[in-house]
């Protein structure tokens, strides 16, 4: 017995494009204990860090992301303030 495939071709359906947001920046640092000025000054130093999500809101203060998406509602969300950003990327998926 032969089976018969249908001819009939699905309608593709258009995937909603998925942006993530890829954001190099710097954090503050806070130390404890007690340092002299001059090993202060040359020990010091700010940590870089890499944060990719969800962009949830930008304006001319901060970036807000969020590591999880589901529809209209964001989860486990950063604010980084626009001056310590270097640079931000955005990929479509």
């Amino acid at each position: 017995m032969t089976l018969k495939r249908n001819s009939q071709k699905k309608p593709r359906t258009k995937k909603p494009k998925t942006k993530i947001t890829l954001v190099v920046w710097y954090d503050a640092v806070a130390e404890t204990g007690w340092v002299n000025k001059e090993d202060a000054a040359n020990n010091s130093k700010l940590d870089r860090c890499v944060s990719v999500g969800f962009l949830v809101d930008k304006n001319s203060e901060r970036i807000l992301l969020a590591c999880t998406n589901s529809g209209n509602e964001y989860n486990a969300m950063i604010n980084i303030p626009n001056t310590w950003i270097e640079t931000i990327q955005e990929y479509n998926l």
